[in-house]
């Protein structure tokens, strides 16, 4: 049995007041069975104001989690403000890592943060809880991919940390009493836990017929679509006019499909570079077919309904992580927490959850193997 209690906290200036409250919602002396961990979410002051490394010494178990633009759990919504979720069972095992920094590459780094979590358990764990690091020189899907190659495909559930700064410097990762901008946590769990993963993007009549292909690519750097440098394809639609791109370039979704019959994969364009490439937040193979999305706030709000819906169908859960994309939330305009109060309405007095804006997703895609994927635009859950 696992059971999970959430705390929520606008307190930022008073390090004493901010772990009184969390500590007097989550009842740690009471509630914590023999395994506990716990995931958080916050605005990015809560990870420079040592608020997170005190709470650490006082719960005693591991903390990992990354910042956020706005968050939702049973007690609140809001954008200034920090929310955890802990986790506890007497018969699942939880362990968390930590990897070194991941400036300069990738697959050693991880490799090491997994073996380390590996230590503790006596059977192949059966989820990853994953806190990534935004990094522009990254493809998300490269966490992703060596983590299921070293992991040997166990699913993998998480977020990238995202915060307000156009710059990308408010982007954090949390580790119990570090928070890094280049690191990146997991918690490995095995035992009695059985994971459901759920995923939803823009409805299908949002994207646009007509379809691309993807001729000069390198990683998530999208060089050239129909032959025609990435630039003056943009042209073709009215998104770059004189050289100059659209407000609100970044919330187009542009929707993958990466070979006959897979699943549609929703990308993200975060940047024209000095070059005119777009710079990704996934991988954009050659070859792939590529259409352009078109969404709403209605959209955005029914696609998150449909999918805690389909959440709440379920029986025997006692916990609800959803991570929706920043781009998702860009869309909604001044009615900034129309899907956090939608998440709210629904699930709480149900069930207990944590809902933040993500940086990216990864989520496997439901089908029968679980396959692991990073997703942008997109929505996703675990519950179990």
């Amino acid at each position: 049995m696992i059971k999970s209690y959430t705390a929520y906290t606008d307190e930022v200036d008073d390090v004493e007041l901010a772990i009184s409250e969390i500590l007097e919602q989550l009842k740690p002396e009471k509630n914590c069975l023999k395994n506990t961990v716990a995931v958080v979410s916050c605005y990015h002051e809560f990870a420079t104001s040592g608020i997170i490394a005190e709470l650490y010494k006082k719960l005693k178990f591991p903390i990992i989690g990354t910042t956020t633009t706005a968050l939702a759990t049973n007690q609140g919504t809001g954008n200034l403000h920090l929310a955890i979720m802990m986790i506890t069972s007497n018969d699942v095992t939880f362990t968390a890592a930590c990897s070194s920094s991941l400036a300069n590459e990738l697959e050693a780094p991880l490799s090491a943060m997994y073996q380390s979590a590996l230590e503790g358990h006596a059977e192949k764990p059966k989820l990853i809880l994953s806190m990534a690091p935004f990094l522009l020189h990254y493809a998300g899907d490269y966490y992703v991919d060596i983590l299921t190659k070293i992991s040997g495909g166990v699913p993998n559930f998480g977020t990238v940390a995202i915060g307000d700064s156009v710059d990308f410097e408010n982007n954090y990762v949390i580790f119990n009493d570090k928070c890094e901008r280049d690191i990146f946590g997991v918690i490995v769990a095995s035992g009695n836990i059985k994971p459901q993963f759920f995923y939803s993007s823009l409805s299908s009549e949002k994207i646009i017929k007509e379809s691309a292909i993807i001729t000069k690519s390198e990683g998530n750097l999208l060089k050239e679509v129909n032959g025609l440098p990435f630039c003056e394809y943009l042209e073709t639609w009215g998104m770059i006019s004189n050289g100059k791109a659209r407000d609100g370039l970044d919330s187009i979704p542009l929707i993958l499909n990466y070979a006959e019959g897979s699943h549609h994969i929703s990308r993200v364009l975060l940047i024209v570079n000095e070059n005119g490439y777009g710079v990704c937040g996934g991988l954009m193979p050659e070859n792939s077919t590529m259409n352009i999305g078109t969404w709403d706030k209605d959209d955005v709000v029914a696609t998150t309904l449909h999918t805690v819906k389909s959440i709440l169908s379920n029986d025997n859960i006692s916990a609800l992580f959803i991570y929706s994309c920043v781009g998702r939330s860009l869309v909604l305009g001044a009615d900034m927490f129309a899907e956090t109060d939608k998440v709210k309405e629904v699930v709480a007095g149900r069930l207990t959850y944590l809902f933040s804006y993500s940086g990216g997703e990864i989520c496997p895609t439901g089908d029968a193997a679980n396959t692991n994927y990073f997703h942008n635009n997109t929505v996703v859950a675990c519950a179990f």
